[in-house]
């Protein structure tokens, strides 16, 4: 059953938690990163593939682990309330991922994502407890 939530109310609270999950995959804080996500959260890869969270972890710390400079941003498209009480947003993200190898050969990488996140009040937080992304392009 909907809980006829105010989107506006919502869709700010989720830009703050947007803000405060880029504020910390910046600082590279990937235990604060984590937090952003339920501990059961099913993330369906472009190919279909869906990992966990666990494994989302290991994979975002690997990349940030590996490049120089990270940064990303993301715009909502639509937002909408769902009959069990979460929320759905789609949004495009774009990142530029930069490496450097002995101080002179520098790879920028941009990506281009197109997704749906779904959230769930968690511990009165809104936290992402799904993504399914529908296109990635890397550059």
């Amino acid at each position: 059953m909907k809980a006829n939530l105010d989107l506006n109310l919502v869709s700010n609270e989720l830009d703050a938690l947007h803000a405060a999950a880029r504020r910390a995959y910046l600082a590279r804080d990937l235990n604060a990163y984590r937090d952003f996500f339920t501990h059961d959260l099913r993330y369906i890869q472009p190919d279909g593939k869906s990992i966990g969270r666990d494994q989302l972890m290991r994979d975002v710390g690997k990349q940030l682990s590996q490049f120089k400079s990270v940064d990303s941003e993301v715009t909502r498209k639509s937002i909408t309330e769902n009959e069990n009480g979460t929320v759905t947003q789609v949004a495009h993200q774009t990142g530029t991922y930069t490496v450097s190898a002995f101080f002179i050969l520098t790879k920028t990488w941009k990506i281009d994502r197109e997704a749906k996140y779904t959230f769930r009040k968690t511990e009165g937080e809104w936290k992402i407890c799904q993504v399914e992304v529908f296109d990635e392009n890397v550059e």
